[in-house]
């Protein structure tokens, strides 16, 4: 049995290169290809993600008729529920994704080619705690991957785990697995040119952000399988495809720019005492009504100009799909970690993914911590900070302890509810003098 796998991953609505991808698909696509999404294409750090709860991305996907697509953490836990719920009620394509119960969520599948027969089932990270406050059920991916295997490995030429668990787990599933003939990966954004073969499985990943398509051909015959990436840089832009994202794109912008306030200006510094972040880390406070709240000047990448506030405005300036999160620490790992960020290491970090959109880290802002008065060694402080300080290896201490995650609302969220004449904040959630 002879394959054509066309794949690609972590788009994170980065639509530029979408039309780039589009051309690729045409090009290389036969009538008996296989193609397939990996997760992560919809990011709301897009104003037209945002504006139309991740539909756009849907609407791209059907363009391109995929096979099947899997998942990624950006669509299952930085989406809110009736987002995730509705995502994909307009796609006309399975949406692979056995780890998770949910009404698009589908078992793995069995494709007949002329050839022979493929089984595909579909994977994703496993963020239990976070999808369980969004009401969501998610299993732990190698306990399902064996139970799919069982069900579909005597029934097919070939077996895929289209996987958004990143590359390590996917190394650790072909350890386990070796009855599956290929992973193809996501998540963690490896650019492997020619796949890694582990096991005897073959494991392939194509970078993030529209850098690259992957092709894998397989021979079941001979046992080949090969991998190859393509920089999409070396192609044309589809011109159906860029007017489709010129319109969605504009009629998205406009909706987002109807004011929803005004002020008087918000200035926003990285390194010095900025209002905005001041704002922002008050209001922090006050939402998930905690002794402390911090956040980096970092996370808001400008200043707000005196004049009406919109949607759009706020997205700008905040777009990272990051959560507050209210950790209990005693008063010594408290003092630990604002040791930690008064550093000019901490300030000029630049950091990449854990949902950070920004250039770096900046100077941090308080709310709730007085300069005068010592943090008492023994005694528990509730301290809300940006949930990205919770993965990772920023803080490795803040990992272990007790905490309480805010979802579905994003930092921007807590923004536009403090901004919006229309919103009951003030009354509810502001503290009294």
């Amino acid at each position: 049995m002879k394959l054509h796998i066309i794949h690609y991953n972590d788009l994170h609505s980065h639509f530029d290169m979408w039309p780039r991808y589009m051309s690729f698909v045409k090009e290389h696509r036969t009538y008996d290809s296989l193609v397939f999404d990996l997760g992560d294409h919809a990011d709301r750090v897009d104003p037209a993600t945002e504006a139309t709860k991740g539909k756009i991305n849907t609407h791209l996907l059907n363009a391109l008729m995929p096979t099947a697509v899997t998942i990624g953490n950006n669509e299952g836990i930085t989406f809110p529920h009736d987002w995730l719920a509705n995502l994909y009620t307009e796609a006309d394509f399975p949406v692979l994704v056995s780890n998770l119960e949910a009404p698009f969520a589908k078992q793995g599948v069995i494709h007949e080619l002329p050839t022979g027969k493929v089984g595909v089932f579909g994977l994703t990270a496993p963020y239990i705690e976070l999808y369980g406050l969004l009401g969501w059920t998610i299993e732990e991916p190698f306990d399902v991957a064996a139970r799919e295997i069982e069900r579909l490995r005597q029934e097919v030429d070939v077996l895929i785990c289209l996987s958004h668990l990143g590359f390590y787990q996917d190394e650790e599933l072909a350890m386990r697995f070796p009855e599956l003939d290929l992973i193809i990966g996501a998540h963690t954004h490896h650019i492997l040119d020619d796949g890694v073969v582990k096991n005897g499985v073959l494991i392939t990943q194509a970078g993030k952000h529209g850098q690259y398509a992957g092709e894998i051909y397989m021979n079941t015959d001979t046992g080949e399988k090969e991998a190859v990436l393509h920089s999409l840089h070396d192609y044309a832009e589809d011109e159906a495809t860029a007017k489709l994202l010129d319109r969605e794109q504009y009629l998205a912008e406009q909706q987002m720019k109807e004011p929803i306030g005004e002020t008087a200006g918000l200035a926003n510094d990285w390194f010095s005492e900025s209002p905005f972040s001041q704002l922002l880390v008050e209001t922090m406070r006050d939402w998930c009504d905690a002794d402390i709240a911090c956040v980096p000047a970092g996370i808001l990448l400008g200043s707000l100009p005196p004049g009406p506030v919109s949607a759009f405005d706020l997205h700008r300036l905040c777009p990272h799909p990051i959560n507050p999160c209210k950790v209990t620490m005693t008063g010594v790992e408290l003092q630990t970690f604002l040791d930690e960020v008064k550093t000019d290491q901490f300030e000029q970090l630049k950091v990449r993914g854990l949902g950070f959109r920004g250039k770096l880290m900046g100077r941090m802002h308080y709310a709730g911590l007085a300069a005068h008065q010592p943090l008492e060694p023994t005694r528990n402080y509730t301290v809300v900070l940006p949930d990205m300080f919770t993965f990772g290896p920023l803080f490795p201490a803040i990992k272990e302890m007790p905490k309480e995650y805010f979802m579905p609302e994003l930092l921007r969220d807590l923004l536009f509810e403090r901004l919006s004449e229309k919103s009951e904040y003030n009354e509810l959630h502001v503290r009294k003098p």
